[in-house]
């Protein structure tokens, strides 16, 4: 039988470019165990650790001629899963989310009706902020990144160019925009119902 190091590395090796937590691998022994095997093929630099708890066999790009590591937010996708919290991507990272900005943002700010975390991934700074339950889990993911997009923007500066950049994320990405929205300041559910005037839902 392969040694829990040995399953380990071959699960990540199998999932070259996929971030591990602890976690995963709990059925394959005890928390402390499974947490001194990551430490070890960490410190042997068989697999590479992202942040505290999360891990990764990075992949080769044969393009770039360098190991590709993943980007802020799927290390925050990920460690909202470890966590399981739900979380939405707000501020600059939203806008980044849904093509309203290109900017690479230094900070990544999530609402999560978890803890208040801050985490620094790469010289970048991933920041759970904790919000009230229902803010976060009233609507769908899709919708609550529309949402707090909508807000990043702002009342009085969005413009029709970002509504149809919203339309096309919330079209790929199959939105439900025909959640209760009634609970929403007035001149966000009047965006939202923009966005359904452009997909012609």
């Amino acid at each position: 039988m392969l040694s829990i190091a040995s399953q380990i590395e071959n699960i990540m090796t199998e999932n070259q470019g996929k971030i591990f937590s602890i976690n995963d691998f709990y059925y394959l022994g005890t928390k402390n165990t499974v947490k001194s095997v990551l430490y070890r093929l960490s410190a042997e630099n068989r697999i590479t650790r992202l942040i505290d708890g999360l891990y990764i066999k990075l992949k080769y790009s044969v393009i770039l001629k360098e190991y590709s590591y993943p980007d802020a937010s799927e290390v925050a996708e990920k460690l909202a899963d470890k966590f399981s919290w739900t979380i939405a991507p707000t501020g600059d990272a939203a806008l980044n989310y849904t093509g309203l900005s290109t900017q690479i943002p230094n900070q990544y700010v999530y609402i999560s009706d978890g803890a208040y975390r801050e985490y620094v991934y790469r010289g970048k700074k991933i920041i759970f902020k904790h919000t009230t339950n229902r803010n976060i889990t009233l609507y769908s993911k899709e919708l609550s990144i529309i949402i707090q997009a909508i807000k990043a923007l702002g009342k009085d500066k969005i413009i029709d160019n970002d509504i149809k950049k919203l339309a096309q994320f919330s079209k790929i990405n199959k939105a439900n925009l025909r959640e209760d929205i009634l609970k929403l300041p007035v001149w966000i559910q009047e965006v939202l119902k923009k966005i359904q005037e452009i997909n012609h839902e």
